[in-house]
């Protein structure tokens, strides 16, 4: 009876004291999100975070406004990148919008976004994209090598249905890299693996080496942040001599020409001029263009890059299935497996050709031959010594760690940052680096490593 009594105040007590505790939860949390690094390049991110599933739906939402490519659509992409880039950086798994209380970057519509996936498992916008025969279209055509948003959409105006089609109707510009693009698709929308990367690393700086004693071979980009897969392979060169590095890409070219491993490329001389070092230059979600030589192409990967003496790898087995994936979370099935359903539903088919047929003018009938080599997109830059150490942070990205870099630089320095140097404004002249802790000293920036850059 008198338990009975006193049940109601026992109830109200126990509400009184759960709602104390959710503010203290929340006012911890807000305290502890002003503390919260602003830019992205004061924070660590690394690949494997406690948020992947946040990331991944928003991620979305991004590459479709990025796709869309209309005059409000790269602020709009912007800001789901910088949601995307805090979440990585957070200690913390999500689970509750509370939780992000007093972030920057996180807005009303990320948040409700958010919201909906905490509640539901998924988010119906990010569904809605998913479904979207527009949406897939336009990831299809935008994975053939050398075809941006533009190019996408006027296939799109064309009626193109798939990449047969394209290829049947021929391409609308003369761009070698969408005819070489649609012919080895496969190939190059097959994950590059870590050990091939390393692989033909070790070969460039061997054959540069002997072309050039002393020089130094990087391997950059997802690779140097800690990946295991990739797109493709990108090596940074330069050697400690100034102007030793002027003559080393024309003879490395054609000393991996020797070895078999070119395809197809083309060379750029470099435009560097000293006013790079302080005009501004269009930054897009693609990147900066950067004014350096290089070559930009196809190689041709022995199969035996893959291999590792005494077991099969993850690599070769992509390379026997190449479109699967191994994110079994139900939540993001549609997103995981969507590469798998463009391949399935779109993939060109292979035209049967006999090695007598083959040419070297021809990609189709290049593809189709019998070859133990795999076709892998390969950027060689030369970068001299003075601008090396600045190049290997711009090539290392990742790519919003650089956007944020540039833009702290400029807005909280008054310096400007590029991939060839910084140039403090003010005092109109460059500063020198001889390491990448002394690139991050300049911008009065804690060093993170390469592997804490993946924002």
């Amino acid at each position: 009876m008198w338990l009975s009594l006193y049940e109601p105040l026992l109830l109200f007590l126990v509400s009184l004291e759960e709602k104390i505790t959710t503010k203290e939860d929340v006012s911890a949390v807000d305290q502890s999100n002003t503390s919260f690094p602003e830019w992205a390049c004061q924070r660590k991110a690394k690949l494997e975070h406690l948020n992947i599933k946040l990331t991944s739906a928003i991620e979305v939402l991004q590459e479709h406004a990025e796709l869309r490519d209309g005059n409000q659509d790269y602020s709009r992409a912007l800001a789901f990148r910088r949601a995307s880039s805090v979440l990585k950086a957070l200690q913390f798994p999500v689970q509750s919008v509370e939780q992000l209380r007093g972030l920057k970057d996180i807005g009303e519509h990320v948040k409700t976004v958010i919201a909906d996936f905490l509640d539901h498992g998924s988010s119906s916008e990010v569904e809605e994209i998913l479904k979207s025969h527009w949406f897939r279209k336009m990831k299809l055509f935008t994975s053939v090598f050398g075809v941006g948003p533009s190019t996408a959409k006027a296939w799109i105006d064309h009626g193109w249905e798939n990449l047969e089609d394209a290829q049947k109707n021929g391409c609308p510009s003369n761009d070698w890299r969408i005819a070489w693009g649609l012919a080895f698709w496969k190939d190059l929308n097959t994950p590059v693996c870590r050990t091939e990367a390393l692989t033909f690393s070790q070969i460039v700086q061997q054959e540069a080496e002997s072309i050039l004693p002393g020089v130094i071979t990087t391997l950059v980009g997802g690779f140097r942040r800690g990946k295991q897969e990739g797109h493709d392979v990108d090596i940074l060169l330069s050697h400690p001599k100034e102007g030793a590095e002027t003559d080393l890409l024309p003879k490395l070219i054609a000393a991996l020409g020797k070895r078999g491993l070119m395809l197809i490329g083309h060379k750029e001389k470099s435009s560097f001029r000293s006013d790079v070092l302080y005009q501004d230059f269009k930054i897009s979600t693609r990147g900066q263009l950067d004014h350096f030589e290089k070559w930009l192409g196809i190689c041709k990967f022995p199969k035996s890059f893959s291999k590792h003496e005494n077991s099969t790898s993850k690599c070769e087995e992509n390379q026997n299935n190449s479109h699967s994936k191994t994110n079994s979370d139900s939540n993001l099935k549609a997103y995981a497996s969507l590469d798998d359903s463009l391949s399935e539903l779109y993939e060109p088919k292979a035209k049967k050709a006999k090695p007598s047929e083959t040419t070297s003018l021809d990609p189709n009938l290049i593809s189709a031959a019998p070859r133990d080599w795999l076709a892998r997109r390969v950027d060689l830059i030369i970068a001299p010594y003075s601008q090396y150490y600045y190049a290997l942070v711009g090539w290392t990205g990742s790519k919003h760690f650089n956007r944020d870099a540039r833009l702290y630089a400029q807005k909280k320095l008054g310096l400007k940052l590029t991939s060839h140097g910084l140039y403090d404004l003010q005092k109109r002249e460059s500063l020198s680096a001889q390491s990448e802790e002394e690139v991050f000293a300049h911008l009065n920036l804690q060093y993170v490593d390469p592997s804490d850059r993946n924002c």
